[in-house]
Order: structure tokens, then sequence, then C-alpha cells
């Protein structure tokens, strides 16, 4: 146990390596002009895409002539001499941080790699050695973090306005679609939900895929909860999707929908289309989670560092309206039990997640809860803070072992009166308990979670209506961020990978059930330009997994060798 843990401090600190170079590269260009620390800052026209931003992948170059080359030179030299141009001097903070960046990315890895050394000569000394490594790599990597974060906000300085106008936007497009003039002759979508055997997350994601077909076809959608065999009392605790077109019940003559690449697409006239749900989905419409609308994407881009998730934020956002009365409520229990920041919230499920996923001891919460404390001391060094952490689990034994384990902090928990039977589906308290729960954990300021779960990955989703970039502020300890019935995450390679034989993947040409393939360690061969699907289950942050569509077979790959590719949607 103990080797397991310094060998995760190590693969830690690599990991945090590799992210201070992609974060240094988010910065454009660093350079040093007589004497002085030169940054690029981009200040392009927001409404305006420029050519690299609207090109996700570049083939390689043909082949040119001589004087093709020279013409191609002189329009370089064109354009770097405007570059410079744009170049802009940091102050001195921001000079002092990247260099403490620079610096501390240096002292990383020659700890690494002292210790990499004392390990091959000394394999008797491997536990002494890690805790060494340990000891030295934990604060030091936690303050580079801290300086990137600090980068971060420095350059995301003006971003919270432009984000501001863009979540406007997407709000607006999701209402408009929903609230017709004239319901008599507005086109509907009937949303029928038969997918009996998951909870209030998977429940609510399942609505989720309905909404985006309605918003994409511009089609009123139409829907009762009461249909559920779960969770009474759930259709009073949302608003209807609409105002001006509102109809649970006597849908009418439809047709089931299919989109426009399957074998028998439904006519777009048709007055009413179904959409029914009755278990996992997998949906080849453009109109799913994993696209983002085509007139948006080249400004979201720019602002946000997962823009699939801000559009499925939005959308869920939307569908997910609580009535004021649970509004009100939710604004007591967070009275009720002292919810205030700074504070990071963890969610364990310990029941039902046994069968599903891995499973994490407390101790690998508490490592990012410790970490992300001790920055918030260096951002605040005078401050007088409670180390709040919000626990929503559905095992009781968790709390006392957190508060045994970890008397420092101060454990916030819902696990009152009121949420005694949240695992109890029949009961009419049980879905206002797990709402609440997702909520909170919305509301902290750092959450730890696993994205195996539709309550994790639900969590993330609710974030994204924020004025600022949410990317950084959910950890999954676990998968990729995904949504069932997405379009599919697709990559591309931007460099050639050549693991050793031992690890090379060979017969992997079919995929395996979720649990197994999350123990694969076997690695793809790529070539730059190969394009993959990527799988959430194979995902180790610093190792991405996926299909290679030019090999066929499944396997995983560096992550820093791909680059993820969104799919624009024509969106009304």
């Amino acid at each position: 146990m103990a080797k397991y843990f310094y060998l995760k401090q190590t693969i830690t600190t690599l990991t945090v390596i590799t992210t201070c170079i992609v974060v240094l590269g988010y910065l454009k260009l660093i350079r040093y002009e007589e004497g002085k620390l030169i940054i690029h800052v981009h200040r392009a026209n927001p409404n305006k895409a420029t050519s690299n931003e609207q090109q996700h992948y570049v083939p390689s170059a043909p082949q040119t002539t001589l004087s093709t080359q020279t013409e191609e030179a002189n329009r370089r030299k064109v354009s770097l001499k405007s570059d410079c141009q744009k170049l802009q001097p940091l102050d001195v903070h921001t000079k002092a941080l990247v260099r403490n960046a620079l610096e501390k990315a240096v002292q990383l890895k020659e700890l690494f790699r002292h210790q990499s050394e004392k390990l091959k000569s000394d394999l008797n000394e491997t536990v002494s050695i890690l805790a060494y490594f340990e000891r030295l790599s934990k604060p030091l990597e936690n303050s580079l973090m801290n300086d990137l974060e600090l980068l971060h906000n420095i350059t995301s300085t003006d971003d919270h306005i432009e984000l501001k106008e863009l979540n406007e936007i997407a709000q607006s497009m999701i209402h408009r679609s929903q609230n017709p003039i004239d319901c008599r002759v507005s086109r509907k979508l009937h949303c029928s939900i038969k997918h009996t055997s998951c909870g209030f997350g998977c429940l609510m994601h399942d609505y989720g895929l309905c909404t985006f077909v309605a918003v994409g076809k511009s089609r009123c959608m139409q829907y009762d909860m009461k249909q559920l065999t779960a969770y009474p009392g759930i259709s009073s605790m949302f608003k209807y999707t609409g105002n001006t077109c509102v109809n649970t019940s006597h849908f009418g003559e439809s047709i089931e929908w299919r989109c426009a690449l399957s074998k028998k697409p439904t006519l777009e006239e048709a007055e009413v289309i179904k959409m029914t749900i009755d278990g996992p989905y997998t949906s080849h419409s453009l109109f799913s989670p994993g696209t983002v609308p085509e007139k948006l994407l080249p400004r979201i881009e720019r602002v946000h560092g997962d823009p699939r998730a801000w559009w499925i934020g939005h959308v869920m956002n939307y569908f997910l309206r609580p009535q004021q009365l649970v509004e009100d409520e939710f604004t007591s229990v967070k009275r009720e039990i002292q919810f205030a920041h700074p504070i990071v919230g963890i969610h364990i499920r310990r029941r039902d997640k046994i069968s599903e996923a891995p499973y994490y001891d407390l101790e690998r919460y508490m490592d990012h809860v410790e970490s992300w404390y001790g920055r918030y001391f260096m951002k605040h060094p005078s401050e007088n803070v409670i180390r709040r952490v919000y626990l929503a689990t559905d095992a009781s034994e968790v709390v006392e072992e957190a508060k045994i384990r970890y008397p420092k902090y101060a454990f916030i928990t819902a696990l009152g009166k009121l949420f005694k039977e949240s695992q109890n589906r029949q009961s009419a308290s049980a879905v206002k308990c797990i709402w609440y729960d997702v909520l909170l954990l919305r509301d902290c300021d750092f959450a730890v979670v696993t994205f195996s779960s539709n309550v994790g990955r639900l969590v993330y989703e609710l974030k994204q209506n924020s004025t600022s970039d949410q990317t950084y502020s959910v950890l999954s300890l676990d998968d990729r961020y995904h949504y069932w019935g997405e379009i599919g995450q697709v990559q591309f390679a931007i460099a050639d990978h050549n693991p050793p034989s031992d690890i090379l993947c060979k017969n992997t040409l079919t995929r395996a059930p979720m649990q197994e393939m999350r123990k694969w360690t076997c690695e793809l061969e790529l070539k730059a330009g190969d394009e993959l699907v990527a799988l959430p289950t194979l995902y180790h942050v610093y190792l991405s997994g996926g299909y290679n569509r030019r090999t066929k077979l499944h396997g995983l790959y560096p992550a820093h060798k791909v680059k993820d590719v969104v799919t624009p949607a024509p969106y009304p």
C-alpha cells in the first residue's frame, strides 16, 4: 500500500510537469527581448474566428517549389512582424510567476531524475527513496500548480465579459426553441423515458438527450415525469421546459424519431415526433451531447477549456430549473448546515457504486482536498481559514472515518432527518435529497468526484453557467468526462507513438466490459494524423484511451500526443 501511494506521487509529479508545459504553451509566446520578458496577448475580434481556430487538425503541407517556398518565407516574415507588433510586456508580478513556474518545473524534473537513478542503483531502498521523493515533491508540485493557476487567472482576466454574453446567448437559444409564439402550429417532440433501472442522475441525463434534439430541431419538448416508476414527487421539483406550450398528456399521433444519418430518417415536416429512451442510448445525431452550436464554437473555444461541457451544462441547467419553493428550501438547508466559503466538496458513493466502478479510499479524495487548501493558503497567507469540506455520501461510516482521520477539517454533511431516505427511490424525499447534494457540490469552490457517476458528471455540468471557466473546478478520480448518448469524442494524433513491443496492443479489436477495460495497460501505436475515438473508461489523466480508426485497435496512448476535436452542429 505504501509503495502504491508513493508511486502515485511520482506519476502525479510527471502530470504536473506536463501541465506546466501545456499552460505555458497556452500563453502563446514567451520570449526575452532587450532584457524584457515578453508575451503575445491575443486581442482578436470575438465575433470572428481566426483560421487557426476554425481548423482543428492541420495535415502535412504538400511539397512546394523553390519559388513557392520563397513566397511562403516572405509571407511568414510579414506575419511575424505583425505578431511582434501585438506583443505586450507583462507586469513584474506576472514575469516573476513565469520564471518561478519554469524554475519549479526544472527542480521537479531533476528531483525525479535523481531519485530514479537511486532506485535503479539500489532496489532494496525503494520505500525510503520514494518516501524521500514524496516528502520533497508534494509541496513543490503544489507550489508549481499554484503559480500556474495564477497565470491562468491572469491570461483569462477579460474572459468573463465574453463568457457572460455567450451564457446569455445560449440560454436565449434554448428558451426560444421551447416557447413558440403559437403552440397550435408549432412542431413538437414527445420524450418518453422507459429507462427504469437507473437513478436520479441517469434519468435526468436521459431527459437531457431529448432536450438536445428538441432545441436543435426547434421542437417544443413535451413529457410527463409522472410516468417514472421511481422518485415520486419529481414532477413538482422542476419547471417545465416551456411556458407557452405545456403538455404533459394527450400527446397525439406521433412517429418514432430517427436522425438524418439513420437508414430511414424521420421526415422533418412531421408535426409530432417521439423519442423513446429505454436503456443506454447511442446517438448519431449532430444534436447530441458532445457537439457545440457552430456559430458559438469559435468564440467559446477562446475563453473556455471544455466547450463540449459548456454547452451540455447550459442544456442541463435549463432543463433542471427548480421551482421557487424548492429553491427557497435549498437556501434554508445551506443556512442550516452553515455552508460557507472557502469550501471543497467530495462525492463518495459506497452502496451501489462498488459494482460499477473501482473503489477509492477516502485518502484519495482528501489528497486533492489538502492540495487545494495548500494552494488557497499560498494565495491568502494572512487569512484565518476554516478548512471546510462538504461530504456527500450514501454511507454514514465514511463521515465518521473522515472526522477521525482528518481532525483539522470541518466536515459538513446533509445526513440529517431530511436525508435519511436518500437511497430509497420510492421515498418522496429521495429526489430532493439527491438534488440538494448536487447543488451543494456545485456551489463548492472545488469538487472531487468520479465521472463514472452520473451525479459527478452532473455537478461538473451545472457549474458551466458561470462567468468564469470552470474546467478545472472539478476533478474526477476515474473516468474522462462523458455523456452516455453523446456523438463520440474525436481526437487526432499530433505526434507518433511507438510503445515497446511488450506493452503494445495487439489483439484488442473489440471492447471489453467497462470494469475490465479500466485495468488495461497496453498502448496503441500512433502516427501523426491518426483519427481516434476516445473511450471515457480508458483514462488515466496522463494516458488517454480509445479506438484507432487506422489500426482498428483499442488501447491507451499519451494524452499529450493527441488533440481533442469538437464537432460543430447547425443549431438554429
